[in-house]
């Protein structure tokens, strides 16, 4: 090739069919006229974008000067390309080559394969007769129903799907308010059982104070028994003087005994001591 100096570069080349005479914009690797976006190097060699894209070192093919990392873009080539004079390669139509592709892609004589043929079916033939093919190919029609019930199927498939999300959201919120009130439940019951644990610790210690408080002499009772004996021996402080009154003329010493007499079992502590004296005692005075 011409311009090639390193044997391996070719293995990288690919040549394509020349459809149109040499211009000045050819691509300098593959040799054809470029049909996308054109590069050049510094010193305005031409190349199609992709046979730049794959030169295993970034050299200019002619002129060996190292290529810059971001592609330098002739756009003045470009638009000189697509003036060029061209024509179909379907259905001979004379265009300029920048039309030529838009062209090709709807041309009626372009060449057309049926819809079904991964199926079975081997027609081929031209896009203007592949619609009247199709309309009575069985395989196009199993195809046009496969279709059909494919999108049916991918529409029902989406809508489960979504279905299916919203369900695991609802379910994923579930859970999460379970597991706050299982949380909840087990620190009210530990709460609870602290609370169980003083209630019983109290009433233990108030069963203690009670038993302790059972087995003490309490001083408390003995208070009434002591103000009934003061208030009866102040009754018989009185009944005495006034009698000592009445009776002037007994001798003290019968008084003193009278008083000395044992008191009955049942009389309060101290009661013999304030007993009053018999009936007898003014019948032997007198």
């Amino acid at each position: 090739v011409r311009g090639l100096r390193t044997p391996g570069l070719c293995a990288h080349m690919t040549t394509r069919p020349r459809v149109e005479p040499r211009t000045p914009w050819d691509c300098a690797i593959c040799l054809a006229t470029p049909e996308e976006e054109v590069h050049q190097c510094h010193r305005g060699h031409y190349y199609c974008a992709g046979c730049l894209a794959g030169l295993p070192q970034r050299r200019c093919p002619l002129c060996r000067v190292a290529l810059p990392e971001d592609p330098i873009r002739s756009l003045a080539a470009e638009q000189a390309i697509a003036a060029l004079p061209s024509r179909c390669d379907h259905c001979a139509l004379e265009l300029t080559f920048g039309q030529r592709r838009s062209h090709e892609r709807s041309c009626p004589q372009r060449p057309a394969v049926c819809e079904a043929a991964d199926d079975g079916c081997g027609w081929r033939g031209i896009h203007a007769d592949l619609e009247a093919h199709e309309a009575g190919c069985r395989h196009a029609l199993c195809r046009r129903v496969l279709r059909g019930a494919e999108a049916r199927w991918a529409t029902e498939r989406d809508a489960l799907r979504s279905h299916i999300e919203r369900v695991e959201a609802a379910n994923r919120a579930v859970e999460a308010r379970l597991r706050r009130l299982e949380e909840r439940r087990v620190s009210e019951e530990e709460a609870q059982r602290s609370r169980t644990r003083a209630l019983s610790e109290r009433v233990r210690r108030l069963e203690q104070q009670a038993t302790a408080a059972a087995a003490r002499p309490r001083p408390g009772r003995q208070l009434p028994q002591l103000a009934e004996i003061a208030s009866i021996k102040r009754r018989i402080e009185d009944e005495l003087v006034m009698y000592m009154n009445m009776q002037r003329g007994a001798p003290a010493n019968m008084l003193l005994a009278s008083m000395a007499q044992p008191a009955p079992p049942d009389a309060p502590e101290g009661a013999a001591a304030i007993a009053p004296a018999p009936a007898a005692a003014p019948a032997a005075a007198s």
